[in-house]
């Protein structure tokens, strides 16, 4: 019996950065929203003698021992201790390298996949703990709720948003290292401002976009530009057609624009109707 189940996208609206940890991770404070964009992932039963593998749609994914999902599938079975293996095919409409979380995406759904699957009963606290050690956005992913999250992102305070919004994302075709824009963020000096993160959270409970506007920030943005300095050009071309929430998501290098207008995103969206980039419309969650 096959088990199919969606891998939802992200866009973080703030993105604080902290001190670095000892384990590599920074302490973050942040608020993330999914996204109507997602992967999909089909989980199918396999007889006892078979182990589990990934295949994919995507070629360059990797399908390895080294894919989240399936370090997120052997860590979930060692904690919960179930037997079942699985072939688990992920259909990729999520692009990688953006800063949209599909990779945490993907492995957080195996994790919600097994859990439906095999009518599992699991403690939240024991899925913080287990994805936790896979990837900062995983256990965001684990719940798809507009969220701030802070920690290495495992600490979770859901956001109850007012209302929905259009967003445009465009990516260049290069990504950016999540490594080497967080190493250059250390040395960077003055550090760039922060985002009032409560006041953040009060405009989105409130539907005041003004708010919202005012407190989007990222400070691995100046990072990531000079990382992929095409990021600049995407988010100035945005600002200069009128779109005043736009920011560049996570580490890079997909940058947005939310909007209550879907026909003004569907417009804008035709001027990066090019090789040179990848766009998608979709909505938040």
């Amino acid at each position: 019996m096959v088990t199919t189940i969606k891998a939802y996208a992200k866009i973080n609206l703030a993105l604080n950065v902290y001190d670095k940890l000892d384990n590599g991770y920074h302490n973050i404070d942040m608020v993330t929203i999914p996204l109507e964009l997602h992967d999909t992932l089909e989980l199918d039963k396999l007889p006892k003698d078979y182990e589990t593998y990934i295949t994919s749609n995507d070629m360059d994914l990797p399908t390895d021992q080294s894919n989240l999902s399936s370090i997120a599938f052997n860590k979930f079975k060692d904690k919960i201790h179930f037997s079942q293996n699985y072939l688990i095919h992920i259909y990729k409409r999520i692009p990688m390298r953006a800063g949209l979380g599909g990779g945490s995406a993907d492995a957080a759904a195996v994790i919600n996949g097994v859990i439906k699957s095999l009518k599992l009963q699991v403690k939240d606290e024991d899925l913080i703990e287990i994805a936790k050690s896979i990837g900062g956005d995983v256990s965001f992913c684990l719940y798809n709720k507009p969220t701030r999250c802070r920690g290495i992102g495992e600490k979770l305070e859901f956001i109850n948003m007012k209302k929905q919004y259009h967003v445009l994302l465009v990516k260049p075709l290069e990504g950016v290292s999540t490594k080497n824009c967080y190493d250059d963020f250390d040395l960077l000096e003055p550090k760039p401002e922060k985002s009032n993160i409560e006041r953040l959270i009060q405009g989105l409970e409130e539907g005041n976009d003004q708010i919202v506007k005012e407190e989007m920030k990222n400070v691995l943005q100046p990072c990531a530009i000079n990382l992929v300095p095409k990021i600049k050009e995407i988010i100035d071309t945005l600002k200069n057609d009128g779109f005043d929430m736009v920011m560049m998501s996570g580490s890079g290098s997909t940058v947005f624009a939310l909007s209550n207008n879907q026909k003004d995103l569907m417009k804008e969206m035709k001027k990066f109707n090019s090789d040179n980039y990848i766009t998608i419309l979709t909505k938040t969650l």
